[in-house]
């Protein structure tokens, strides 16, 4: 029936009892390493087992030197052959079988027994239950050349999935080694690989001792939180970290799970990720300025409020993304993407884009767009209708104006505009080179009021990242601001920015009030949430900023100042243990940053 690296499993039938059964042959090496007594005298102990999820032992004993256990024929397969065919599993069976599972450790661990070979090789699925098998056999160097069972030093097991105590070869192993066993196998059911892996045994012990095992979420969108949390204490790295017990592991894969999720965006018709445009130029600054149309782009879009459009932030984490459309649009939970390419050579531009249903991997729409650097507004604005027309929304007079609206008119202007806004949030040394680039945007288009407002959020940077010991550069950005207010004072821009000095100013009242005006004008700007996030935070309104964060992971998974502020936000309502996890993924999607690594340390 099987081969695995300690015995080879065959049909026989017992003529006894006149039954099929499954015997499990030890190969002779593994044969020659166990004592004929002391392996006997544990499958009796085994044998004692007498549980629902529990595949139970008939006999056992030795012929000729080979040791042979015998056991039922199951009638069904294993979560190995169900994961090689159907890839994940949905999340409710996954959980139900893992529970099943875990009730079986219960009763064995309280038997005095473990298991210390979890793998899903040794789950079986029977009439759509869990039967564990392999009870207390795997004592012995393991020997296989198959990648899944490998020779690890002295310890026993299986790398994907042994706990970090049982890999370095511990004598004395507790119940929380099996839970981190089972802990590791739920990750795999939902995200379709163990939560380390790599090409050797020994690649996968290093990341284990070098990595925190990913968030579930991260892999898995529709995880329930409660569900990510506990998988996550399963795999702790100290024994003493993990659930006492498998019924607590049980218990907190559903309990508080409705309270511990945020709300999980549905996959509607009119979802949509942007992938960055390719820049198919030969000038590495062309890069910046594909970059900056697909950002421009999903600005309009996120100004439909009909429309769910994953922000900018999470759109570039997908550049140069190998993954397939329906993949992504599994794991963004959304419906559509927009595909494209930018060609510039002088003055001369040309766009492709492509609408494709992710679903079916199939375009809806795809037009080509060839002119000058001066039709790249009427480009991005044609893009943009031709996608909400596809999407069959009905624009308001308000969303019309505003895909007609352009900040910065003159395209060289807003090419230096794009890349000014880029380095600026970046909070670092490259702030100054934004401020250089606005400088340059002003001697083309003249002092206007959004470059103003941009030119004061780069002195607003760098008061806040503390490039300047006093306060002159927030004294800038608030004259700028309480000036633009009387220009333009219905501009999003003018109340992104004043709300921001009022926030470093201390007065939370005035900056809540002026970033969500600035948000009902650009639902879903990245800048934009996270300030009102913050600015939450500092007012006490601390559950509000969590839940709007949660939302916002929820609705961005890609988005690395979701992650950070969703992880701040836990540690001002005491769920400190959970911040860093958050944090940490935050800096895995930018590791450039400066601001992720203060907040983690």
């Amino acid at each position: 029936l099987g081969r695995g690296g300690m015995a080879t499993v065959y049909r026989a039938h017992d003529i006894r009892h006149d039954r099929p059964v499954a015997i499990k042959v030890m190969r002779p090496e593994v044969s020659a390493e166990l004592a004929e007594d002391r392996f006997l005298r544990e499958i009796r102990t085994t044998a004692t087992l007498q549980h629902p999820h529990i595949v139970p032992v008939f006999d056992s004993g030795s012929a000729d030197g080979q040791l042979f256990f015998v056991m039922p024929l199951i009638d069904g397969e294993s979560l190995r052959d169900r994961l090689d065919r159907d890839g994940t599993l949905p999340v409710d069976e996954a959980i139900r079988l893992v529970r099943e599972v875990a009730d079986a450790l219960e009763y064995a661990h309280a038997s005095g027994i473990l298991h210390r070979d979890l793998k899903p090789e040794n789950v079986m699925l029977s009439r759509g239950h869990a039967l564990l098998a392999d009870f207390g056999i795997a004592r012995t160097n393991d020997l296989s050349a198959d990648d899944r069972l490998t020779q690890v030093g002295s310890s026993i097991g299986t790398p994907a999935y042994m706990s970090p105590e049982q890999a370095t070869g511990e004598r004395e192993l507790g119940p929380q080694s099996d839970i981190y066993g089972l802990g590791a196998i739920l990750f795999e059911l939902l995200a379709g690989e163990p939560p380390f892996t790599g090409a050797t045994a020994q690649a996968v012990l290093v990341k284990r001792f070098t990595s925190e095992a990913p968030l579930l979420r991260t892999m898995r969108r529709d995880t329930p939180r409660g569900c990510e949390a506990a998988v996550a204490r399963a795999l702790a790295a100290e024994p003493g970290s993990r659930f006492a017990t498998a019924a607590e592991f049980a218990a907190a894969l559903t309990a508080g799970a409705v309270a511990a999720t945020a709300p999980s965006p549905s996959v509607t018709d009119r979802s949509l990720v942007v992938l960055p445009f390719s820049n198919q130029g030969t000038n590495p600054e062309d890069e910046q300025f594909s970059d900056g149309l697909t950002e421009e782009i999903i600005t309009d879009l996120s100004r439909v409020k009909a429309l769910r459009v994953l922000s900018r932030t999470s759109s570039m984490q997908l550049k140069g993304t190998t993954k397939t459309i329906p993949v992504l649009g599994r794991e963004l939970n959304v419906r559509h993407a927009l595909a494209g390419s930018v060609r510039r050579s002088g003055a001369s531009l040309r766009i492709t884009a492509e609408l494709i249903d992710a679903s079916s991997d199939t375009p809806i729409w795809a037009e080509r767009f060839s002119g000058t650097m001066d039709d790249v507004f009427d480009v991005q604005e044609r893009v943009a209708r031709e996608i909400v027309r596809a999407l069959d929304v009905t624009l308001s007079s308000a969303e019309d104006l505003q895909l007609a609206e352009r900040l910065v008119k003159d395209a060289r202007a807003y090419d230096l505009y794009l890349r000014a806004w880029q380095a600026i949030r970046r909070y670092g040394p490259e702030i100054d080179r934004g401020l250089e680039m606005v400088e340059q945007a002003v001697q083309i288009e003249g002092n206007t009021p959004p470059l103003r407002a941009m030119r004061a959020q780069a002195w607003f940077h760098m008061a806040r990242s503390g490039m300047h010991a006093e306060l002159r550069p927030l004294d800038l950005a608030d004259a700028e601001a309480q000036a633009l207010q009387r220009i333009a004072p219905d501009a999003g821009y003018v109340h992104m920015l004043l709300g921001c000095v009022a926030h470093e100013r201390g007065n939370q009242r005035e900056a809540i009030r002026n970033l969500r005006r600035a948000l009902d004008q650009n639902p879903g700007d990245p800048d934009v949430l996270f300030q009102l996030g913050i600015s939450l935070g500092a007012a006490g309104q601390v559950r509000e900023e969590l839940e709007m964060s949660d939302r916002w992971v929820a609705n961005d998974p890609l988005s690395a100042m979701a992650w950070l502020l969703a992880g701040v936000s836990r540690w001002f309502v005491d769920r400190i243990d959970e911040a860093p996890h958050y944090i940490e993924r935050a800096l895995e999607l930018d590791p450039e940053s400066v601001i992720i690594p203060w907040a983690l340390g």
